[in-house]
């Protein structure tokens, strides 16, 4: 039997910073069937160059440029028609800002001989910086058409390692098989950006294929939950707001399109007053410019859905994977070098005179302290659950074992300065606390670098 022929594309736009990295670990993959392809977008900042002189020897490594910035969906487009051109039995996009772990390719391959159903995979994604967290491990998708990154922000472990149908793939590292393209096209390059990955999960599975996980294979990407600023957080937050009407329009069972509508109208209408209310009216604007938007491409969707029938296939057989939640996006806080916001609590019940100001933090949490006498105060806000244990290490070297059941304990530790780190060994998963994130324990520092 022939070893599959996968196509590696990396899209980019002037993200010279990040190719070195992202090319690094491809050309380390085991798996060695493969083409690994710079997708470059009429870069300005020498990424092309940079790729051909320092890449450009390994055989593996070619650059198709697109000319002019055609943006996310369609400079993919143009990469992936070109490999299914050659031959390409698998095509995995990757954003610019990703590491790829050496055996991901190989385990996206085996994962896929062994699904010959599954027509886009998912690597486990996890955060560039703080990879004890999760980034992605496919996309979840409610009624009025939010979507977010499944997994996100959470404390990577045991209950992620499983294998599972999921509704999409974040297009930041897809892995898709190429008949699924075949048969069901590519990318909506109207999206531009933002949700388009969704829909070409959403006709895959219509196609009588499916999305899976698989968390084997492991790339760390360079995420952002920041909306930007100005012009920029503008047009995402247009662009966002926009294209969850055309997925819904595009792809959504008609048949249930009468409460759909009502919901999604229902959210709008909030969010349009939630925005007035805070003086974003940018916000409100882009939500009405959306529902204009929508009524708009109404003709172009009825078009897409009746070359979906004339194939003979249902729309909306993933239905059972759309969550019934009404909102847009669910609140998510990511930490910095493993910090929390701080929160306040009152402790007098357990005998403190005044409230104590402590950071959750999450598995690993690190810090910059100066040399003299260290102070460390530790909590837990759940001891119901358990005791809170940390193990404390500065410069690589472990100086204490913090447990808490309870009411704040102050440490004192001389040190010589340098990194100090927390590995948290109990984790407070959010399902059980009710709080938007997993917490590894409660600390406070006396006047730590956290950023």
């Amino acid at each position: 039997m022939s070893t599959p022929f996968v196509h590696v594309l990396v899209i980019n736009w002037n993200g010279r910073e990040h190719l070195e990295a992202c090319f690094e670990s491809l050309i380390k993959q085991t798996y060695e069937n493969l083409r690994i392809v710079l997708l470059d977008n009429a870069s300005t900042d020498g990424s092309v160059e940079y790729v051909q002189e320092r890449f450009g020897s390994d055989p593996r490594v070619e650059i198709l440029e697109c000319g002019e910035n055609l943006g996310w969906s369609r400079a993919n487009n143009v990469g992936m028609e070109r490999a299914l051109g050659a031959g390409a039995d698998y095509i995995f996009l990757l954003n610019n800002d990703t590491s790829t772990a050496p055996d991901a390719v190989e385990r996206l391959v085996e994962f896929a001989r062994v699904h010959p159903k599954a027509g886009a995979i998912a690597p486990k994604m996890l955060l560039f910086d703080q990879p004890w967290l999760i980034n992605s491990v496919g996309i979840a998708c409610t009624i009025v058409g939010g979507a977010w990154d499944e997994g996100l922000g959470r404390v990577d472990g045991p209950r992620w390692a499983e294998p599972k149908q999921v509704l999409g793939v974040c297009g930041g590292a897809m892995f898709l098989r190429a008949d699924a393209l075949r048969a069901v096209g590519l990318l909506p390059g109207d999206f531009e950006i933002y949700l388009d990955d969704l829909d070409l999960c959403l006709r895959i599975w219509d196609a009588g294929y499916e999305c899976w996980s698989c968390p084997s294979a492991a790339v760390r990407h360079k995420f952002s939950a920041t909306m930007g600023e100005g012009a920029r957080a503008h047009r995402k937050y247009y662009l966002n707001t926009r294209n969850r009407a055309r997925l819904m329009l595009r792809n959504f069972p008609s048949g249930r399109f009468v409460g759909i509508v009502a919901h999604y109208a229902v959210s709008e209408i909030r969010a349009v007053g939630r925005a007035a209310a805070s003086g974003a009216v940018w916000k409100a604007v882009a939500h009405v410019r959306s529902w204009i938007a929508a009524l708009a491409y109404v003709p172009k969707a009825v078009r897409h859905r009746r070359s979906v029938a004339a194939k003979s296939r249902a729309i909306g057989t993933f239905w059972g994977l759309v969550r019934a939640d009404r909102h847009f996006f669910p609140g998510i806080e990511l930490p910095k070098r493993g910090w929390y916001t701080p929160i306040q609590r009152d402790w007098t019940a357990q005998g403190h005179s005044e409230d104590v100001q402590v950071h959750p933090i999450s598995s690993c949490a690190t810090a910059d302290v100066p040399a003299g006498e260290l102070s460390v105060t530790h909590a837990n806000c759940y001891p119901q659950l358990g005791a809170t244990r940390i193990e404390l290490r500065l410069n690589g070297r472990a100086i204490a074992a913090l447990r808490s059941d309870g009411s704040p304990r102050t440490e004192r530790f001389e040190t010589e300065g340098g990194t100090l780190e927390f590995f948290a060994r109990a984790i407070f998963e959010a399902e059980s606390t009710g709080e938007r994130y997993d917490i590894g324990g409660w600390v406070a520092l006396d006047k730590p670098n956290t950023q």
